[in-house]
């Protein structure tokens, strides 16, 4: 705690004054004020909803309040923005980590901090290194983030917020996912960079961590502040009364009254599956069964094998009748811990949310009907007391609590068998955990046996009738009646002398990955495997034809390589951020009409290099143009740039309604020149693909644009401009099809209004072949040219093996759909890998 003696001139490290927000009318924040001094831990305490992530958002630049006054160590600042804020000192960790999870741990790292953290003799991977052990986080570098747990996400977060050593640091609910020892290392490090000076906003739902770590505290309700104390000074039940508005006599429902007649309807016989073993236990109607233990000893497991999402041996009856691991996935329902990644469609509505497992009891004949589905589910959400807009409002703008409150009506909406709840209350307000509690209760009471797995060892003492302690995958105790304290629960926990359980699935419980299985998770390991096809199939072709490695087969194919790799490349950009770019085959073919007017037989060398500017000028625009409408615009990244391919290829028939404008000789020799059967241009080609393959991993642009594509919101949330990010991204994607073009020019030597309509398709195709992820955020440059490579070979190929057009068409068409199912499959793989090893460490 601190003891520093405040004075009445001492200056706030951050004074908020009078700041306002409204959404659409909805006010989120009113005339709210608040100083945070230096050197204390600041507590701020609200429902979920009352304005306190939208403050702290406002406090870190995020958000632009409407009204109000920031003062930042005495100065105001009229407009503050994330990277002005990080330059501040001011420091977050968000509840829902800001990382991106196509990126490797040290890139999370780089792209997110500043390069002096980096600097010294030992080089940035030391660094990042210490950074990691700061927060006794134990994973690789290089590992890729997707990989790691929720509780690993938070430390990486956390040790990004240390790293600058912040004036101001912000925890939203830092604790949430965190088992009890790195809770305990967390507390530690915030007490030590608060005796250093720094300033701490605390934001937090569990009031013993008020307790134990702030000085001040600061309560929210409905926007609006509704108090500020000295934390000795106030007693619990006055906070609560501050947070809700009213008294709460008891948080947890009654529990249920045991009788002699009691019979069992839950039972678990030599329950065993992926990261835990032997689990038995019995429960009566009206039970709710509690899994307790430091978290990461197979209780998240045990609740996805109970929910039929992992195959597990042993029995599971209910009600008498032996269930299996299909019966369960079709007839339980799971609530997990992470309601975002797992329990939620974000973009979908309140009521669509709602409704989606249990679609089949509103059909009507062959339709779902509308009416019942609107009755039942404003019935579950009422009854659930649900605060929403409307149903039809994204479930993206609820609270965490009303958030959860869905999951649950989904869950009960789908008539279950067994109810499954993994941290059901995390990361929610006191007032919906009370509402939480007794929604459970009630459906234990109804019938449905009820598991909840949970790391606040108070929740499953208020709450659960029999309380199951795990350690390593194995039951160490069950507490029942009397014996349910937290005391008991959380020493049977940490005393647990039990040996660790071998993963059923065969997966090393280890969190530091191979090397062989990261490069196979890399990007760079499509990239080997277009490799290896290359030359295997140019092994092929030459048993078959030895003409295929004559000098003039190789020009020709490594010629049109080139040309495409250029167009691939730009399209590359466009697709690691997220984007796509249909409009880059008619700009080639309308730069290639712009140059049949400069670059001719007879024009001065002036005039060429005017129609070279000309073409440079003209794809900037395009590019620009492009960026604006997706970024400004809102246009969707195919609208924007199909609207451009329609354009562009109008113009081209304005310019040359037909072919015209003969190339110059001189011009085409240049872009024809070969060293030996290698084209002058194709060394050009492997040169820029180095230098662009170094840019994208070492250099901040190449962070910022896999960012973007990563994770736009946490790219936003770490200071990256995303508007700028995007629109130079597709600049660079036009400047790429300048030098197709200029190949195509040479090649082709005259202006044909159609050319390069279909490298559209086909530069799609190379860079999904070269291993970059449709979905953004992923790939490689060296890959787009062997996927630019390969895809020429195969044309040729057809060529010298004696098959008809047909089949480069065909070819084509395979190879795309196995770098499309390669990529799908791979993609499921790493997701169903990510869940699990959620939980496994704390």
């Amino acid at each position: 705690m601190n003891n520093q003696v405040l004075t009445p001139t001492t200056v706030a490290t951050l004074a908020m004054s009078d700041i306002s927000k409204n959404y659409s009318g909805v006010a989120a924040l009113t005339d709210v004020s608040v100083e945070i001094l230096p050197g204390e831990v600041h507590a701020i305490l609200g429902e979920n909803g009352a304005g306190k992530s939208t403050l702290m958002n406002v406090a870190t630049g995020t958000t632009k309040p409407d009204a109000g006054t920031i003062t930042v160590q005495g100065t105001v600042i009229p407009a503050l923005t994330p990277g002005l804020a990080t330059s501040l000192g001011i420091a977050i960790v968000h509840q829902h980590p800001a990382v991106l999870p196509d990126m490797t741990v040290l890139e999370n790292l780089q792209v997110a901090l500043p390069s002096s953290v980096f600097a010294g003799d030992q080089g940035a991977a030391a660094a990042a290194r210490a950074m990691l052990d700061g927060v006794d986080l134990d994973v690789h570098l290089n590992e890729r983030v997707e990989n790691l747990t929720v509780a690993q996400r938070h430390l990486l977060e956390i040790a990004k917020a240390l790293a600058v050593r912040p004036a101001l640091l912000i925890l939203d609910e830092p604790t949430a996912p965190l088992g009890g020892a790195a809770v305990d290392l967390l507390f530690r490090r915030v007490r030590d960079v608060v005796a250093a000076g720094t300033s701490v906003v605390y934001i937090t739902h569990r009031m013993a961590e008020v307790r134990e770590l702030a000085d001040r505290v600061t309560v929210l309700r409905d926007g609006r502040v509704r108090g500020t104390a000295q934390v000795a000074e106030i007693t619990d039940h006055e906070l609560l009364a501050m947070i809700v508005g009213r008294q709460l006599d008891s948080t947890f429902p009654p529990k249920r009254e045991s009788t002699p007649d009691d019979a069992v309807n839950f039972r678990l016989a030599g329950f065993g599956g992926p990261g835990f073993v032997d689990f038995s236990a019995e429960a009566v109607r009206g039970e709710i069964i509690g899994i307790a233990g430091v978290v990461g000893n197979g209780q998240s497991e045990l609740l996805r094998a109970l929910a039929g999402l992992e195959t597990f041996n042993g029995t599971v009856e209910i009600e008498g009748n032996a269930l299996t691991s299909r019966d369960l996935l079709h007839r339980a329902a799971y609530m997990p811990a992470d309601r975002h990644g797992e329990g939620l469609a974000m973009s979908l509505s309140v009521r669509e949310n709602a409704a989606i497992s249990a679609l089949k009891s509103f059909k009507r004949f062959l339709f779902v009907s509308r009416r019942t589905e609107l009755k039942t589910v404003g019935e579950s959400l009422r009854s659930l007391s649900v605060k929403a807009p409307s149903m039809d409002a994204a479930v993206s703008s609820l609270s965490g609590g009303n958030q959860q409150k869905v999951v649950i009506s989904r869950a009960l909406l789908s008539d279950p068998v067994l109810l499954i709840a993994d941290e059901p209350t995390q990361g929610v307000d006191v007032g919906a955990r009370a509402e939480i509690y007794a929604i459970l209760r009630e459906a234990s009471s109804r019938g449905i046996p009820v598991v909840i797995a949970s790391s606040d060892a108070k929740e499953l003492e208020g709450l659960c009738d029999q309380v199951i302690v795990m350690s390593r995958g194995q039951i160490v105790e069950t507490l029942r009646g009397d014996d349910i304290t937290e005391e008991r629960i959380v020493s049977a926990a940490v005393a647990a002398t039990t040996e660790a359980v071998s993963v059923v699935s065969g997966r090393a419980t280890a969190p530091r990955a191979s090397r062989f299985r990261r490069f196979i998770q890399g990007d760079y390991a499509p990239t080997a495997l277009v490799g290896a096809v290359i030359v295997i199939l140019g092994a092929y072709i030459l048993t078959q034809n030895p003409a295929y490695l004559s000098t003039f087969n190789v020009t020709n194919l490594l010629t049109a390589a080139t040309a495409l790799g250029f167009i691939a490349m730009g399209q590359n950009i466009a697709l690691l951020t997220g984007g796509i770019d249909l409009s880059v085959g008619p700009l080639a073919g309308f730069l290639v009409v712009v140059a049949s007017f400069f670059i001719n037989d007879g024009k001065p060398i002036g005039m060429v290099i005017l129609g070279l500017v000309l073409m440079i000028v003209v794809a900037a625009v395009v590019g620009l143009v492009n960026g604006a409408l997706i970024r400004f615009g809102k246009f969707t990244p195919i609208a924007a740039t199909l609207t451009l391919y329609i354009a562009l290829g109008g113009f081209a028939l304005l310019l040359r309604p037909e072919q015209g404008g003969y190339i110059s000789q001189g011009f085409q020799g240049f872009v024809n020149t070969t060293f030996g059967p290698i084209p002058l241009f194709f060394i050009v080609i492997v040169l820029l693909t180095a230098g662009m393959e170094f840019a994208l991993r070492k250099r901040r642009w190449g962070w910022r644009l896999r960012a973007v594509g990563s994770n736009e919101e946490s790219a936003r949330r770490i200071g990256i401009g995303i508007n700028r990010t995007v629109i130079l991204g597709y600049v660079a994607t036009a400047l790429f099809v300048v030098l197709g073009a200029v190949m195509l020019t040479g090649q082709y030597g005259i202006g044909d209004p159609s050319q390069g309509s279909a490298y559209t398709l086909t530069s799609i195709t190379a860079v999904v072949l070269g291993g970059t992820s449709l979905l953004g955020g992923r790939g490689t440059f060296v890959g787009t040219l062997l996927g630019s490579l390969l895809l020429q070979q195969v044309l040729n190929a057809t060529v010298f093996l004696g098959l008809g057009t047909v089949f480069q068409y065909f070819f084509q068409g395979i190879l795309i759909l196995a770098a499309a199912i390669l990529y799908t499959v791979g993609r499921f793989r790493r997701r169903k890998r990510a869940l699990e090893i959620e939980g496994e460490l704390g």
